[in-house]
């Protein structure tokens, strides 16, 4: 299985007050696209159905903020701390976590298609009713994690932790947690 990388154009616009950015651009529901975001800090912020395509997040801390809905297209997450954040059925496809802090957060009915996370911590998450297919994890922790009632297809995982998670109802036929 092979994971596509999120398709990301060399020149991106960085901006420097992504809050701002997000509420001009979801009044008028246009997709935010082609844009780099870099150690930004927000708190309890509704991000609700926004639509962000092509784009880079390096150093940002998401926290308790909302994601409901919202689609993520070609998009890298690094370094990033997103814990505690609510992605209830938001949409992720090509999109990578690398070195990222997601705990607690929750990705209940959410479409993850062609992900990867390198290095990531989703302790004590809800991926209840997910849906996942060409999905690789590597060096994650996924301790305590709640995956009832969720698809999984040509789901990878190496070198990561799966601890007292909750897989109810979840079909794991031809997933191997074995390395």
């Amino acid at each position: 299985m092979s994971i596509i990388n999120p398709r990301i154009p060399a020149d991106l616009i960085r901006i420097k007050d992504f809050s701002s950015y997000v509420q001009r651009y979801s009044y008028e529901e246009i997709p935010i696209i082609q844009i780099k975001v870099y150690e930004e800090h927000i708190e309890h912020f509704d991000f609700y159905k926004s639509e962000i395509n092509t784009s880079i997040f390096e150093n940002c801390t998401f926290l308790d903020c909302s994601f409901e809905g919202a689609s993520f297209v070609d998009v890298v997450f690094q370094n990033c701390n997103l814990s505690n954040s609510n992605f209830t059925d938001a949409y992720f496809e090509r999109c990578q976590f690398v070195d990222c802090k997601c705990i607690g957060v929750n990705m209940s009915g959410i479409i993850f298609k062609q992900i990867s996370m390198q290095r990531s911590n989703f302790q004590y998450s809800y991926f209840d009713k997910a849906k996942m297919t060409d999905i690789a994890f590597e060096d994650i922790d996924f301790t305590e994690v709640s995956i009832t009632e969720a698809k999984l297809k040509r789901f990878k995982a190496k070198n990561s932790h799966f601890i007292k998670n909750n897989f109810f109802k979840t079909m794991l036929t031809g997933v191997d947690f074995t390395k």
